[in-house]
């Protein structure tokens, strides 16, 4: 794809008039035409945006938010820094020069054919975003305190050369070329907060976590972004819950399979004598309480499905419930966060330092899921991604993925014993960022689980006999049911 820009010849200038007005070129501005007939002009020139700024803008800078985001706001706004003021229409974006400084040293230039564009570099778009501004806050140039915080923080988090330094000594420097100087004694300031060596207030509670010493994992933020990402693409599709269903029946259907996937196996009969008797086995007692405890967590959450209203509820939320499932065992902490790095074959979950960081972070994520199933999906993969406990992190995990279900009057999921390698492998797979299995195994289950009886004991278990749920051997048997036995209900 060539991008044709007027150089001053007249003769030449002509020509390129001549072969737009015979449909051989595009007109992108006065002067700059295009040879791609086939794209949108709107995409062409967002494509192509660094060159033809580097001809209409000569002396700017791409600054503020821009130099952040490199691409125009959702209303299609674009932002730079120049010796003039000036605003320019281009298909699909308008361009805002602001008068200040052009390029300072360590600022990005991109040369190209007709001329240079410049980016603010990364400092000075911190402290250039730092600065006040006005309007929307989705189109205005600056993106404000809170996002230099977490960017802040997660510089400091991947710093392994301490470059941290960098950026407040950096900083000093440009303030008096910019004029910045309120902004740098801030940029230290948080600095200095974030790493413990000073006070200041922090307004957002990733920062606020870096300077209690919660650092997060990126790589697993971009693991849940992905899967986010595929949800956004591909919503999971999860039918209404019974109303009939018995409650209790279920929540012990729910308790059973979750703790046979992490090998507390008994007899189905023999674990509901254990949940409608409230006692353990004399022989098995450790294994007696942990099904006796996932049931009363199963059961408090569906009792009470109201959402945490913030990350640091969302972290004491699951605590609660993890202390609820394995409350027996006290060796391994029940709901605390875990004293040793935890580890699944050769996946290594995250470091004790970053846990709380790494679920707040991943709690933004869930919450800016469309859809209520779609948040639930991404809860069950943060904690099991985290594995932020010594112990019951699975069981945990699908509470937590069935809260935000019943929350929303949707079918809680259950993975049979059957089910159990596709439910591994779906995990497995995401982990190493392949996130399609994960939905459609979800969609799966869901509609397995809708269509389980939970009217009676008798319907329940023929049921789960009837589709092969309680067999282990997958190479011999497969999950079986019929959905057209499933009175549909409408799917987020």
């Amino acid at each position: 794809m060539v991008l044709i820009a007027s150089t001053g010849d007249p003769t030449g200038d002509r020509l390129l008039q001549r072969r737009a007005e015979h449909g051989a070129l595009r007109r992108l501005y006065q002067g700059i035409y295009t040879d791609d007939l086939n794209t949108p002009i709107d995409v062409v020139t967002r494509r192509h945006l660094n060159e033809i700024l580097s001809v209409l803008t000569p002396g700017a800078v791409i600054s503020h938010r821009s130099a952040i985001e490199h691409r125009p706001t959702a209303a299609g706004h674009f932002y730079l820094t120049g010796p003039y003021r000036r605003e320019l229409e281009l298909p699909g974006i308008k361009i805002h020069i602001a008068k200040g400084p052009g390029p300072t040293p360590g600022d990005i230039r991109i040369s190209f054919k007709y001329g240079d564009a410049y980016i603010s570099n990364q400092t000075r778009a911190l402290l250039e975003n730092l600065s006040q501004s006005r309007g929307d806050p989705d189109n205005r140039r600056t993106l404000g305190p809170a996002f230099v915080e977490q960017w802040l923080e997660r510089f400091i988090a991947r710093d392994i050369k301490n470059d941290i330094g960098g950026i407040r000594d950096q900083a000093k420097e440009l303030a008096g070329i910019l004029g910045l100087h309120a902004e740098a004694k801030k940029i230290d300031a948080l600095i200095g907060a974030m790493l413990g060596t000073r006070t200041a207030r922090l307004v957002t509670p990733i920062a606020r976590a870096r300077a209690a010493g919660r650092q997060y994992d990126d790589d697993r933020l971009t693991l849940f972004e992905r899967l986010a990402n595929e949800l956004q693409q591909n919503p999971l599709q999860i039918p209404d819950a019974d109303p009939a269903a018995d409650l209790q029946l279920q929540a012990f259907v729910e308790t059973y399979f979750s703790n046979f996937i992490e090998g507390t196996e008994f007899e189905i009969e023999e674990a509901h004598d254990i949940v409608v008797n409230g006692r353990p086995l004399r022989y098995r007692e450790d294994d007696s309480h942990d099904i006796l405890g996932t049931y009363q967590a199963i059961l408090r959450s569906k009792q009470d499905p109201a959402l945490p209203g913030g990350a640091e509820k969302f972290v004491a939320q699951i605590m609660d419930w993890n202390r609820l499932v394995i409350e027996s065992r006290k060796n391994k902490s029940p709901g605390e966060l875990k004293t040793l790095t935890n580890r699944a074959g050769h996946t290594v979950f995250v470091q004790l330092d970053k846990v709380v960081g790494t679920l707040m972070k991943g709690y933004e994520i869930i919450m800016s899921a469309a859809t209520p199933a779609n948040r639930a999906a991404l809860a069950m993969f943060v904690i099991a991604e985290v594995h932020p406990f010594n112990d019951g992190n699975g069981r945990t995990a699908r509470i937590a993925m069935n809260h935000f279900l019943t929350n929303a009057g949707l079918t809680r999921i259950v993975i049979p014993t059957i089910y159990r390698d596709d439910y591994i492998s779906a995990l497995k797979a995401m982990t190493h960022g392949n996130p399609a299995p994960l939905p459609r195994m979800l969609n799966h289950a869901g509609r397995f689980s809708r269509w389980i009886d939970f009217s009676s004991k008798e319907r329940c278990f023929h049921m789960l006999e009837r589709s092969n749920a309680m067999q282990e051997d997958g190479r011999q048997f497969r999950l079986e049911f019929n959905d057209e036995e499933m009175e549909p209900g409408p799917a987020p």
